[in-house]
């Protein structure tokens, strides 16, 4: 019986089986892909794939979701955990951890789970006008009392909006402005 690999959901390039923690899943084939699927066609199914690590060229170990969307926030608290701890170390600046070094992702995410995020970041929500980006200093949903998500923006301007529909959010500082319309490399400039 052959399986024909499906397509990778972000590129449409034919991805290739590889096995995570006993399961087959697809990995796309293209070099500037990282996307991994189960393949069903359905992305909330993707949700669920485990997460991973690898080590770049350098030696950093890099996280990474199950889809393949490099995970800053543990990437950055892995690379403070295996930094020495040296007491007797000079005040000089740490190196920016390996995080740093990727350049920051576009990634899906649904208007409800902006309230997970910890520290604000660039959105742009799928009904919005496609000049739609706009910093977010934080967003609040509570299910069992609200039925809309408040987003307050970085100009004091607070906006409800539904929980459901799907956004693009990137993690970086207000100083840059992304301008990709759909997930992968945020290509920043400066503001």
């Amino acid at each position: 019986m052959s399986v024909t690999p499906p397509l990778c959901p972000e590129c449409q390039v034919v991805t290739e089986p590889v096995t995570v923690e006993g399961e087959q899943v697809w990995r796309c084939t293209a070099p500037d892909c990282t996307r991994r699927t189960y393949g069903t066609g359905d992305e909330d199914d993707d949700q669920d794939l485990p997460g991973y690590t690898e080590t770049d060229e350098r030696g950093a170990v890099v996280c990474f979701h199950g889809t393949g969307d490099v995970d800053f926030e543990a990437t950055t608290e892995l690379a403070a955990q295996d930094a020495p701890a040296d007491e007797d170390q000079d005040d000089a600046p740490l190196p920016a951890p390996a995080a740093a070094a990727w350049e920051p992702e576009a990634r899906e995410i649904r208007v409800k789970d902006l309230a997970h995020v910890l520290a604000g970041g660039w959105v742009r929500i799928y009904s919005d006008p496609p000049e739609g980006w706009r910093y977010f200093t934080e967003a609040a949903y509570d299910p069992d009392h609200d039925t809309t998500v408040a987003i307050t923006y970085s100009d004091g301007e607070v906006e409800r909006e539904w929980p459901w529909p799907q956004a693009l959010l990137v993690h970086a500082g207000p100083d840059t402005f992304p301008t990709t319309t759909r997930p992968g490399p945020a290509r920043l400039i400066q503001r």
